[in-house]
């Protein structure tokens, strides 16, 4: 049986705007595309983000989900033309074309905007944004990232401490060196910075929800769904709050729990391809194998190179050998 192993858990929006900035082709570089997406208005990075790379031609090619920086990157591709595509409720689509055929990569800059006219708080935000932090603990919360950009975790986590040293009520900073411990498995003082995140800002349903994930990877699930239902009872739209509660239930082994949190999930997000395998072992632990196997395809289809492709089409090939 699969089992879902996702990362770390991190803010939820969108996408409205893009630029690229292209390359020179070497043939001794890799054929890739990244980038990062950001809020519009107040710059911060938007963690999350479902990111669908699909061919010119027709079809999905991959799909990516953007890190705690609001990063994403396809990487092994053939030479051709692509699109960058992102679909969320409540943002405008966004549909890029990318030529890789004359050059090895490009770097997609992306900013967020509500379908809504006007300066809302994005879903998933609220309350962490504070127009009274500090010129120097912005400074050194803006450095942070930025060694999280280069992959330096402890040198980020440092950043992120000193911001709040000098400004202890800086939330997004808590939020932010919650995660970053949550990344080091350093469980105790991710708990105590995602709890000061929640005392700083407790209409924020991104701090119980990171919170929630938090207590699943400890096996407290309790703990776990406590906080989730927490997270949703203020943004109950929120697919990555259902999808970590239905994660919850089938780690617990609450597979009709699990299944109406998934089936949740997919109706808010249907292309994440995660909550389709998740469905299909929901599905195959029930004993419904056609509708398994309809969820294991649908994963494949939106991942097929996904972390999980070879076991579903090994799983598949079973399934249609033994009817």
């Amino acid at each position: 049986m699969l089992f879902v192993k996702f990362g770390t858990f991190l803010l939820l929006s969108t996408l409205g705007f893009v630029s690229a900035v292209a390359q020179v082709h070497s043939a001794s570089e890799p054929i890739e595309i990244s980038g990062q997406i950001r809020f519009a208005g107040n710059n911060t990075p938007a963690p999350n983000i479902v990111v669908r790379l699909e061919a010119l031609s027709g079809g999905l090619v991959n799909e990516q989900v953007t890190d705690r920086l609001g990063k994403f990157r396809f990487s092994s591709l053939s030479p051709v033309q692509y699109f960058v595509t992102v679909r969320l409720s409540g943002y405008r689509e966004v549909r890029r074309e990318v030529n890789l055929v004359m050059q090895s990569s490009d770097f997609v800059q992306i900013q967020l905007v509500p379908e809504v006219s006007g300066t809302e708080t994005p879903p998933g935000n609220t309350k962490l944004l504070d127009a009274n932090v500090p010129p120097e603990a912005r400074s050194e919360f803006e450095k942070g990232e930025t060694a999280f950009q280069k992959n330096k975790l402890p040198e980020g986590i440092q950043h992120l401490e000193k911001a709040i040293a000098i400004y202890p009520n800086f939330a997004e900073a808590q939020m932010a060196l919650g995660t970053a411990y949550m990344d080091e498995k350093e469980w105790n003082k991710a708990e105590l910075a995602l709890k000061q995140a929640i005392e700083l800002a407790p209409n924020a349903p991104n701090a119980f929800f990171a919170l929630g994930e938090l207590y699943l990877r400890q096996k407290k699930y309790s703990e776990a769904e406590k906080d989730l239902r927490q997270g949703l009872a203020i943004d109950n739209h929120s697919w990555r709050g259902h999808f970590a509660l239905g994660r919850v239930y089938w780690a617990n082994s609450e597979v009709q729990q699990a299944a109406k949190q998934i089936a949740i999930t997919l109706q808010l997000n249907p292309d994440l391809a995660d909550a389709h395998l998740l469905a299909g072992n929901i599905l195959l632990r029930s004993g419904k194998r056609e509708d398994a196997r309809t969820e294991f395809e649908a994963y494949l289809r939106l991942a097929p190179k996904g972390e999980y492709a070879n076991q579903v089409e090994t799983i598949l090939k079973k399934m249609k050998a033994s009817p």
